[in-house]
């Protein structure tokens, strides 16, 4: 697992403060089988979270390419996605 995507990386103090508040009502459970359930529940939630976080991405990079727009080698350039594929995936996703 990584901290990092397409040059952006986390802030390990943002991270913490992000556990911090998870494990705020977390941590006192003494059950270490009812705290599991309650890190599962909150890591699929999470899970879903990014995966919304990533569709918005996608329709964002598919608005820039709307007609008129930038091409896929212009967008993956401007967006240092790396190749004109990477970009169409995206522009792709996000109109889907």
């Amino acid at each position: 697992m990584t901290d990092q995507i397409q040059g952006y990386e986390a802030d390990p103090e943002e991270v913490q403060a992000l556990l911090d508040v998870v494990l705020a009502d977390i941590a006192p459970e003494p059950d270490p089988a009812i705290r599991y359930v309650m890190l599962t529940k909150e890591l699929v939630a999470y899970q879903a979270l990014v995966s919304r976080i990533a569709d918005e991405r996608a329709r964002a990079v598919a608005a820039i390419h709307k007609p008129g727009g930038m091409s896929y080698a212009e967008i993956a350039k401007a967006l240092q996605l790396g190749t004109r594929a990477r970009a169409q995936q995206l522009v792709e996703r996000g109109r889907g």
